[in-house]
């Protein structure tokens, strides 16, 4: 019987702010990354797929990835503050 390998997780700080007619959300220790969504839920599932492919794009590109921080001070108000994981299939 092989177990598989356990698979590493990063957990990163998302800010949500309120926008029009939706919901806009990013990810301070990923420049770029962002999303939108009509609800929390829709927002967490966006923010996760937009997190992978960043993390993916960067890998493609050599770019360092730094781990996630867990302190940011906030240039604007943030209506939600989550924390969302994600799998780390760097292999690092």
């Amino acid at each position: 019987m092989s177990i598989a390998p356990a698979t590493k997780t990063k957990t990163y700080i998302v800010i949500v702010e309120q926008a029009n007619n939706n919901l806009s959300a990013y990810v301070p220790d990923l420049l770029g990354c962002v999303t939108t969504g009509e609800t929390i839920a829709e927002i967490e599932k966006n923010i996760k797929e937009a997190i992978a492919g960043h993390l993916e794009v960067m890998r493609e590109y050599g770019d360092p990835i730094s781990e996630p921080s867990y302190i940011h001070k906030l240039d604007s108000p943030a209506n939600i503050i989550l924390q969302v994981s994600i799998a780390d299939s760097s292999g690092y």
